[in-house]
């Protein structure tokens, strides 16, 4: 897993969220040269989201699976990622969304998620 190419490895493991994406890019006017946190905040977490409220529990399994590698991943970078753009804002959904995340975060990502809740008490 690679910092730069790390919105397109998403894209190549979920291409069933390619037209989700597209309208969340469209929407907020961004492409892939506006930075791996604003895409990450602006269209990964939104598609999150919508699996969890859709409650598409196979995709909900592969989506934190996915996750779960940006946690064990060695690249700062990318745990920054994961803790400064996905984990705040599911932080930020809420303690019913949060509670329905943690049930799929893998244990590194649970991890992940407990330390930056420490920051939100």
């Amino acid at each position: 897993m690679k910092y730069a190419d790390l919105y397109k490895a998403f894209k190549e493991e979920f291409p069933e969220g390619i037209p989700f994406m597209k309208i969340k890019e469209k929407e907020n006017l961004i492409d892939e040269t506006d930075g791996i946190h604003i895409v990450f905040g602006m269209v990964v977490v939104p598609y999150i989201l919508y699996n969890v409220q859709s409650k598409n529990t196979s995709e909900i399994k592969r989506l934190f699976s996915f996750i779960e590698n940006m946690a064990m991943c060695e690249d700062k970078k990318i745990n920054e990622v994961l803790d400064f753009t996905v984990l705040e804002q599911l932080i930020d959904e809420g303690h019913d969304t949060l509670n329905q995340c943690k049930r799929y975060m893998g244990m590194n990502t649970l991890k992940h998620c407990e330390k930056v809740e420490k920051y939100f008490l």
